[in-house]
């Protein structure tokens, strides 16, 4: 079916604007290509979640989606695999929890800082191939 909506970009943000928004908080090194803006992640997050909700990203990038989230009063997690995690995530989390992203939604939402986020490395894969291409548990388990 053809959707029959439309989002442009005055209500809902473009790449130009989250890469300002980017830049902000990461100065013009740390941008990403393709960055979401915060009004599109808050107009999503509007229509499908409620305060309190649980949000899951697990491909957060440089955490718009967390940040968003956060800032809506959202539960969130996120997944970065990536570098992204230690130098993109943490540091605008820990911006938005003291107040200090002014970016995006802030004002929109009248965010003021608050909260807190615990941060979890994980460890190495449980399974690894042997020479044959079977699936064993790794030696570094045994």
């Amino acid at each position: 079916m053809t959707p029959h909506n439309w989002w442009s970009h005055e209500e809902v943000g473009h790449t130009d604007e989250a890469k300002k928004e980017m830049i902000s908080l990461f100065r013009a090194n740390g941008v990403f290509d393709t960055p979401k803006p915060e009004r599109l992640i808050k107009r999503v997050l509007d229509l499908a979640t409620e305060p309190g909700d649980l949000v899951v990203d697990s491909f957060l990038g440089s955490g718009t989606t967390a940040a968003v989230a956060h800032k809506m009063a959202r539960r969130w997690i996120g997944v970065e695999v990536g570098e992204h995690a230690v130098s993109h995530c943490v540091p605008r989390l820990k911006k938005v929890l003291e107040g200090k992203d002014s970016a995006g939604i802030t004002e929109a939402v009248g965010w003021k800082g608050g909260g807190g986020f615990r941060f979890y490395k994980l460890a190495p894969s449980l399974l690894e191939k042997d020479k044959w291409g079977n699936w064993v548990v790794s030696k570094q388990y045994n």
